[in-house]
């Protein structure tokens, strides 16, 4: 198990390849590149040499002892009825599995999309035609939790997505904070059992969905890392935790991440122990 972080708002305030160095300098050894908006025009995964730009990212991580071991997709993944959207979204899904091959890392997170009637079974249909670009690039698809009520919120509902799907090209990401509103991540996590080879960890009131860092909010992490030991999770305990850096001046970022660093370890270290 590695520790690792989303890195999104380092590399709006530094570029990336500072951000990269920033965060293996706080303690980091793993790295999870955000590929939210591919619309937009400064993100490198839309820039038609994208290829060298990830081999460069990759490049520069491995300089820095660190590695890319997640990537997460642009969402939501597809829209009920609206076409334009979906023929728009499809091709940027496709390249994020590409882009997540280049840099090295074995996962792109995706969020499953309630859409009313039928929500399994269109959910099911959606990914599964996206199983051969995995078998393609040898990446897998993590699938995440959503916020209950919504479809997908419930460990039995992501749990029944990810059994009616190919093993080799899908598995599960369990977003601790997600879990903790109208819910309790420690049960989520027991629920989803071995499912679980992914992470998003961050703290909130379980109310609102905060992303800060973990003993900043109010979850019960002694009982979370409790639930990790128990259904013997084998993944990396990765951050999803930006708003915890945003609330402080620029100056301060690189402090803010190897707080992060040392609070991540601790919690590994319980787990572990």
């Amino acid at each position: 198990m590695i520790l690792s972080t989303e890195f999104n708002y380092a590399s709006i305030l530094f570029g990336t390849e500072a951000a990269i160095k920033i965060v293996a300098d706080a303690g980091f050894k793993g790295l999870d590149y955000s590929m939210f908006d591919l619309t937009r025009e400064d993100n490198p995964v839309n820039h038609s040499d994208y290829e060298s730009r990830m081999q460069s990212f990759r490049k520069i991580a491995e300089d820095c002892g660190v590695c890319f071991n997640q990537t997460h997709a642009p969402f939501p993944s597809f829209k009920k009825d609206e076409v334009e959207y979906n023929a728009k979204t499809l091709p940027m899904l496709i390249r994020a599995i590409e882009a997540t091959a280049i840099l090295g890392a074995p996962h792109v997170v995706m969020h499953p999309q309630p859409v009313g009637d039928g929500t399994l079974e269109k959910n099911i249909e959606f990914f599964s035609n996206l199983a051969p670009y995995c078998k393609q690039y040898g990446v897998k698809i993590a699938i995440e939790n959503l916020i209950a009520p919504s479809y997908f919120g419930a460990a039995p509902e992501l749990a029944g997505l990810l059994d009616a799907l190919d093993p080799q090209c899908f598995t599960g990401l369990v977003d601790i904070g997600h879990a903790s509103i109208n819910g309790n991540a420690a049960e989520f996590l027991r629920g989803m059992g071995s499912r679980v080879t992914a992470l998003h960890v961050h703290d909130n009131d379980g109310v609102h969905d905060s992303h800060n860092m973990p003993y900043n909010k109010g979850l019960n992490w002694d009982e979370i890392c409790a639930a990790l030991k128990e259904i013997d999770y084998k993944g990396d305990l990765t951050y999803e935790a930006g708003f915890y850096v945003r609330q402080f001046p620029k100056e301060l970022a690189p402090a803010a991440y190897r707080m992060m660093a040392q609070t991540g370890e601790y919690l590994i270290s319980k787990i572990k122990n």
